[in-house]
Protein backbone atom coordinates (compact mmCIF):
# COMPACT_ATOMS: atom_id res chain seq x y z
CA UNK A 1 0.00 0.00 0.00
CA UNK A 2 1.28 3.27 -0.99
CA UNK A 3 2.33 5.68 2.11
CA UNK A 4 0.26 9.18 2.14
CA UNK A 5 3.06 12.02 1.41
CA UNK A 6 2.50 14.44 4.39
CA UNK A 7 4.48 18.40 5.09
CA UNK A 8 5.57 16.12 8.31
CA UNK A 9 7.23 13.38 6.77
CA UNK A 10 8.89 15.50 3.98
CA UNK A 11 10.28 18.20 6.79
CA UNK A 12 13.65 16.00 7.13
CA UNK A 13 14.49 15.05 3.61
CA UNK A 14 13.79 18.62 2.22
CA UNK A 15 16.28 20.29 5.80
CA UNK A 16 18.66 16.67 4.57
CA UNK A 17 19.28 18.11 1.04
CA UNK A 18 19.62 21.24 1.89
CA UNK A 19 22.42 20.89 3.74
CA UNK A 20 23.38 20.87 7.48
CA UNK A 21 22.69 24.40 8.61
CA UNK A 22 19.18 23.41 8.22
CA UNK A 23 16.91 21.16 11.09
CA UNK A 24 13.41 20.48 10.50
CA UNK A 25 10.89 20.74 13.53
CA UNK A 26 7.18 19.73 13.74
CA UNK A 27 4.09 22.27 13.49
CA UNK A 28 1.61 21.44 16.84
CA UNK A 29 -1.77 22.79 17.58
CA UNK A 30 -2.19 22.30 21.18
CA UNK A 31 -0.41 19.13 22.24
CA UNK A 32 -1.19 17.54 18.68
CA UNK A 33 1.56 17.21 15.96
CA UNK A 34 0.22 18.48 12.54
CA UNK A 35 0.59 16.02 9.40
CA UNK A 36 0.03 19.24 7.56
CA UNK A 37 2.83 21.74 8.47
CA UNK A 38 6.47 21.70 9.89
CA UNK A 39 9.45 24.38 9.63
CA UNK A 40 12.68 24.34 8.92
CA UNK A 41 15.38 26.30 11.11
CA UNK A 42 18.52 27.96 10.33
CA UNK A 43 21.77 27.75 12.61
CA UNK A 44 21.32 31.41 12.62
CA UNK A 45 17.94 31.78 13.28
CA UNK A 46 16.19 31.72 9.90
CA UNK A 47 13.25 30.03 9.75
CA UNK A 48 11.03 28.63 6.20
CA UNK A 49 7.14 27.52 7.21
CA UNK A 50 5.97 24.69 4.89
CA UNK A 51 2.67 23.89 4.75
CA UNK A 52 -0.34 22.09 2.66
CA UNK A 53 -3.59 24.57 2.16
CA UNK A 54 -7.01 22.95 3.12
CA UNK A 55 -7.84 24.75 -0.03
CA UNK A 56 -4.73 23.87 -2.29
CA UNK A 57 -4.34 20.00 -1.66
CA UNK A 58 -1.84 17.93 -2.60
CA UNK A 59 0.70 21.27 -3.07
CA UNK A 60 3.38 22.36 -0.48
CA UNK A 61 3.82 26.14 0.15
CA UNK A 62 7.12 27.08 1.11
CA UNK A 63 7.02 30.86 2.73
CA UNK A 64 10.09 32.76 4.78
CA UNK A 65 9.15 33.56 8.51
CA UNK A 66 10.28 36.69 10.07
CA UNK A 67 10.67 38.06 13.58
CA UNK A 68 7.30 40.63 14.64
CA UNK A 69 8.03 43.71 12.88
CA UNK A 70 6.08 46.35 11.56
CA UNK A 71 8.03 46.82 9.15
CA UNK A 72 6.71 48.05 5.77
CA UNK A 73 7.55 45.16 3.08
CA UNK A 74 7.43 45.80 -0.35
CA UNK A 75 6.33 43.49 -3.79
CA UNK A 76 7.88 40.89 -3.37
CA UNK A 77 10.01 40.65 -0.16
CA UNK A 78 7.72 37.60 1.15
CA UNK A 79 6.73 35.84 -1.90
CA UNK A 80 6.80 31.58 -1.24
CA UNK A 81 6.58 28.61 -3.42
CA UNK A 82 4.34 26.82 -4.43
CA UNK A 83 5.22 23.06 -5.46
CA UNK A 84 3.44 19.22 -6.23
CA UNK A 85 3.76 17.49 -2.78
CA UNK A 86 4.69 14.36 -5.04
CA UNK A 87 7.75 16.39 -5.86
CA UNK A 88 11.56 14.66 -5.41
CA UNK A 89 12.69 16.32 -1.98
CA UNK A 90 15.99 17.18 -3.47
CA UNK A 91 14.27 19.07 -6.37
CA UNK A 92 12.47 20.84 -3.78
CA UNK A 93 15.70 21.82 -1.92
CA UNK A 94 16.76 23.09 -4.74
CA UNK A 95 14.56 25.48 -5.83
CA UNK A 96 14.11 26.81 -2.29
CA UNK A 97 18.05 27.53 -2.49
CA UNK A 98 17.60 29.07 -5.65
CA UNK A 99 14.09 30.71 -5.72
CA UNK A 100 13.37 31.27 -2.11
CA UNK A 101 16.70 31.76 0.42
CA UNK A 102 18.59 34.21 -1.12
CA UNK A 103 15.63 36.89 -1.03
CA UNK A 104 14.87 35.66 2.31
CA UNK A 105 17.95 35.76 3.75
CA UNK A 106 18.61 39.45 2.69
CA UNK A 107 15.12 40.69 3.69
CA UNK A 108 15.67 38.78 6.74
CA UNK A 109 18.70 41.00 7.64
CA UNK A 110 16.76 44.27 6.77
CA UNK A 111 13.94 43.42 9.12
CA UNK A 112 16.29 42.68 11.80
CA UNK A 113 17.87 45.90 11.61
CA UNK A 114 15.07 47.64 11.03
CA UNK A 115 13.88 46.05 14.40
CA UNK A 116 17.06 47.42 16.08
CA UNK A 117 16.83 51.20 15.15
CA UNK A 118 12.79 50.66 15.90
CA UNK A 119 14.08 49.81 19.59
CA UNK A 120 16.21 52.03 19.89
CA UNK A 121 14.01 55.08 18.82
CA UNK A 122 11.76 53.65 21.14
CA UNK A 123 13.91 53.93 24.02
CA UNK A 124 15.04 57.16 23.10
CA UNK A 125 11.47 58.31 23.39
CA UNK A 126 10.91 56.78 26.76
CA UNK A 127 13.94 58.49 27.91
CA UNK A 128 12.74 62.06 26.28
CA UNK A 129 9.40 61.50 27.84
CA UNK A 130 10.52 60.68 30.97
CA UNK A 131 13.17 63.19 31.23
CA UNK A 132 10.59 65.79 30.18
CA UNK A 133 7.85 65.25 32.38
CA UNK A 134 9.82 65.04 35.53
CA UNK A 135 10.65 68.75 34.64
CA UNK A 136 7.48 69.52 34.26
CA UNK A 137 5.51 69.13 37.87
CA UNK A 138 2.33 67.44 37.02
CA UNK A 139 2.37 66.14 33.62
CA UNK A 140 0.48 62.58 32.60
CA UNK A 141 2.66 61.21 30.23
CA UNK A 142 1.50 57.90 27.55
CA UNK A 143 4.49 56.35 25.26
CA UNK A 144 3.20 54.06 22.52
CA UNK A 145 6.34 52.58 20.77
CA UNK A 146 8.08 55.25 19.12
CA UNK A 147 5.65 58.03 20.34
CA UNK A 148 5.04 59.50 23.41
CA UNK A 149 2.23 62.49 24.77
CA UNK A 150 2.88 64.39 27.58
CA UNK A 151 0.07 66.78 28.99
CA UNK A 152 -0.13 69.16 31.43
CA UNK A 153 -3.80 70.43 32.79
CA UNK A 154 -3.13 74.02 34.07
CA UNK A 155 -6.61 74.92 34.81
CA UNK A 156 -7.17 77.23 33.07
CA UNK A 157 -4.91 76.70 29.86
CA UNK A 158 -3.41 73.56 29.15
CA UNK A 159 0.25 71.90 27.76
CA UNK A 160 0.87 68.95 24.85
CA UNK A 161 4.32 68.15 24.10
CA UNK A 162 3.99 64.86 21.37
CA UNK A 163 6.99 63.24 20.17
CA UNK A 164 7.27 61.11 17.07
CA UNK A 165 10.48 59.49 16.84
CA UNK A 166 12.94 62.66 16.35
CA UNK A 167 10.46 65.16 15.61
CA UNK A 168 8.69 67.02 18.54
CA UNK A 169 5.22 68.99 18.21
CA UNK A 170 4.19 71.42 21.17
CA UNK A 171 0.73 72.78 22.05
CA UNK A 172 0.32 75.90 24.23
CA UNK A 173 -3.10 77.15 25.91
CA UNK A 174 -3.30 80.11 27.81
CA UNK A 175 -0.23 79.21 29.68
CA UNK A 176 1.55 81.76 31.47
CA UNK A 177 4.22 83.12 29.79
CA UNK A 178 6.56 81.35 32.60
CA UNK A 179 5.26 78.41 32.01
CA UNK A 180 5.83 78.13 28.40
CA UNK A 181 9.47 79.42 28.88
CA UNK A 182 9.59 76.74 31.26
CA UNK A 183 8.36 73.87 28.36
CA UNK A 184 10.17 75.31 25.65
CA UNK A 185 13.29 74.84 27.71
CA UNK A 186 12.23 71.66 28.98
CA UNK A 187 11.92 70.63 25.46
CA UNK A 188 15.37 72.11 24.43
CA UNK A 189 16.92 70.93 26.95
CA UNK A 190 16.93 67.09 26.60
CA UNK A 191 16.60 67.76 23.05
CA UNK A 192 20.38 69.71 21.99
CA UNK A 193 20.31 69.10 18.21
CA UNK A 194 17.01 70.91 18.53
CA UNK A 195 16.98 74.78 17.81
CA UNK A 196 14.69 77.11 18.92
CA UNK A 197 14.05 80.36 17.46
CA UNK A 198 13.86 83.49 19.81
CA UNK A 199 10.16 85.05 20.19
CA UNK A 200 7.86 81.70 19.54
CA UNK A 201 5.77 82.05 23.01
CA UNK A 202 2.35 83.91 22.27
CA UNK A 203 -0.23 85.07 24.79
CA UNK A 204 -3.11 82.55 23.58
CA UNK A 205 -2.10 79.80 22.32
CA UNK A 206 0.88 78.98 20.17
CA UNK A 207 2.29 75.61 18.62
CA UNK A 208 5.77 74.85 18.09
CA UNK A 209 7.25 72.00 15.88
CA UNK A 210 10.71 71.10 16.46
Amino acid sequence: MEQLLTVAGLANPIAHALGMDWRPHPSYHGPMELDHAATLTHLDGRQLHLSERFDDPGHLHIRGAFPATDYPFRRGERDSLRVAIGEAPAAIATMIGSELVPVHREVHERVKAYNHEQAEMRRKVEEHARDISGRLPGARTRVDGTTAFIYMNLEPGEVRIGLDGDAVNVVINDAPQIIADAVVFAVSRFLPDIQTPEGECGDCADEYTF
